[in-house]
């Protein structure tokens, strides 16, 4: 719960409350300690009961409070009643011993026993997973909640009730059954090639889950009188209300304690009732918080069938039921067949949102990041049966008011030996409110796949899945989620936006962008060589030594200067002419 306090109104208003029951309460009173919030297990049905475990190591029953409203409480819860004990009518017999059962008009809620404990995830892509062409999608993650245990240490108590001679009790009849035979039902070591409820948690866990003659046992029967009270609290083998079969257990504690067994070793204690005593095949608490023991109860015919044992203790471990429509449409808290906590009485594993909530289960984890609008994801899922990285849980965070989707494969193999043979080979489509391993949400079986080219849409989120193939140890199969009609560009990039299953050409849908995708796309530019590198020029030769200048001839020796002639004087007519001028 993420609010410190939540208040139920139970039964506050006249009209709603049942008038042969107003002159049952006596005073106003106030009834606090932990929820105990316990699963009736009938033969096609079912109640969910609650309890109040009070400081003083009481069990409370509570009445008022509609199945809805149980489901809003957890076990372990700390809880406030306000409201009245009830009081048998005069002449009427006792609903439960005196003053020991209390009528609620209003409950008030605390914090859950536990903080919900973190999912694992991891971010690389799974194997064999690949995405459609429409976008490059980010890593895919795995997803793995906290184991919910590894020694499941429990008790089983075989329970007779007789009188001072031997006989049975008025009501109930002697056991069928011996210890050594609930033995054989419980422990592998005990029945080797045998279905047991070790070797269903064993296989099914593939060893992370343990129940084994190491950490639980089988007590011898213990025989209780026909009536008597304990804790204060009257009961009796003549009936089989909430007073009584918790009266039993009481007794048969201080019975074992008296025989020197340490008790406290074993969180679980599953009592198995006489026959005829009580109309239910099993119940259970819904989780338990380790503040105060586990309790479970096997109808007397059931002694020995591992499945309703398994069931019972798989309600200790915070599983609810796993459910279906029925053929009328309406909701059935058994009819999964393909999951150990439906209907009784066959071997098989938890499904596959049950196992990733016990914390045995890696599943690939798709949301709206992962899985975007028209893209398909496709994978191959290993089989449940001989792989815990198996399955898949698809978050739809892209819309609201839709519980996650899981997808698992199951084969006959491992713990799933024994299912039948309309479950086996198939891939099983399922929706859970279940977030981590403390969740106590039921599951519903969807649809399953077993042959290659069947798909199942879910209309709410959009979704489609695909079976493409299987083999006896894998399935592969896609997920589409649905982006609207298919656009030209769609139909031209192969891309299956409508979540047909067919792209491109193959695609009616695209027929109408024909001539689109008949033109042939144009090739992509290439990028243009780098230039070549320039190649070195070579060293420039070295220039020749010049020849030497050639030696200069010897000069001739100069020549004599011929003589001058001597001046001749002017003729004395022009040397005048010449003064004159």
């Amino acid at each position: 719960m993420r609010t410190a306090a939540i208040i139920l109104l139970c039964c506050l208003l006249a009209e709603r409350c049942d008038a042969s029951h107003r002159h049952l309460l006596q005073q106003r009173s106030t009834l606090s300690g932990k929820a105990i919030v316990i699963e009736y297990d009938r033969e096609g049905s079912h109640t969910r009961l609650l309890a109040v475990h009070t400081p003083a190591g009481k069990h409370v029953l509570v009445h008022g409070c509609s199945h809805e409203q149980l489901e809003t409480i957890q076990t372990g819860m700390e809880i406030e009643v306000s409201g009245g004990w009830e009081q048998a009518p005069a002449g009427g017999r006792r609903l439960a011993s005196a003053s020991n059962a209390f009528k609620a008009t209003t409950i008030r809620l605390g914090k859950p026993a536990f903080a919900a404990p973190a999912v694992t995830t991891s971010g690389s892509i799974a194997a064999g997973m690949t995405m459609s062409a429409s976008a490059v999608a980010p890593a895919v993650t795995r997803s793995t909640n906290q184991l919910v245990k590894k020694d499941l240490s429990a008790i089983f108590v075989p329970i007779a009730g007789v009188d001072a001679t031997g006989a049975a009790c008025p009501g109930v009849v002697l056991p069928k059954f011996t210890a050594a035979d609930v033995k054989g039902a419980v422990f592998a070591e005990s029945n080797p090639t045998g279905t047991t409820v070790g070797s269903t948690y064993g296989k099914c866990s593939m060893g992370k889950t343990k129940l084994t003659v190491a950490n639980s046992k089988v007590a011898d029967l213990v025989k209780l009188p026909c009536d008597g009270t304990t804790n204060e609290v009257a009961w009796t083998f003549s009936k089989c209300d909430f007073d009584d079969f918790n009266g039993y257990a009481d007794a048969a504690d201080l019975v074992l304690e008296s025989r020197g067994i340490n008790m406290t070793k074993y969180q679980h204690r599953v009592y198995l009732v006489p026959p005829g005593a009580c109309p239910f095949v099993g119940l259970g608490y819904v989780g338990c918080d380790g503040s105060y023991i586990c309790r479970a109860w096997i109808n007397g015919d059931f002694w020995t069938t591992p499945e309703t044992m398994t069931h019972e203790l798989g309600h200790n471990l915070y599983l609810a039921h796993a459910g279906a429509l029925n053929s009328a449409g309406v909701y059935d808290e058994y009819a999964d067949s393909s999951g150990i906590m439906g209907y009784c009485c066959y071997d098989r594993c938890p499904n596959t949102p049950h196992a990733w909530q016990l914390g045995w289960l890696s599943v690939q984890q798709l949301d709206g990041t992962t899985l975007q609008a028209g893209q398909t994801v496709r994978t191959t899922l290993a089989s449940q049966s001989v792989s815990l990285n198996s399955g898949m849980r698809i978050v739809p965070t892209w819309t609201t008011g839709q519980d996650p989707l899981f997808i698992g494969y199951r084969t006959l193999a491992g713990g799933d030996a024994a299912m039948l043979d309309t479950d086996a080979g198939r891939v099983h489509l399922y929706t859970a409110a279940i977030t981590n391993t403390y969740n106590a949400a039921p599951t519903t079986w969807k649809k399953s796949l077993s042959a290659a080219g069947q798909s199942w849409q879910l209309p709410a989120a959009g979704l489609v899945v695909r079976l493409h193939g299987l083999t006896s140890t894998a399935a592969t199969v896609s997920v589409c989620r649905k982006g609207g009609a298919e656009t030209a560009d769609s139909c031209a990039a192969g891309v299956d936006k409508d979540c047909n299953g067919l792209a491109g050409d193959k695609d009616p849908a695209c027929f109408k962008f024909a001539s689109l995708l008949d033109k042939p796309s144009p090739p992509k530019p290439q990028p243009r060589p780098p230039p070549p590198k320039p190649k070195p020029r070579p060293p420039p030769p070295k220039p020749k030594p010049r020849p030497p200048p050639p030696k200069p001839k010897p000069r001739p020796p100069p020549l004599k200067p011929a003589p001058r002639p001597p001046l001749r004087r002017p003729p004395p007519k022009m040397v005048r002419r010449l003064r004159r001028g």
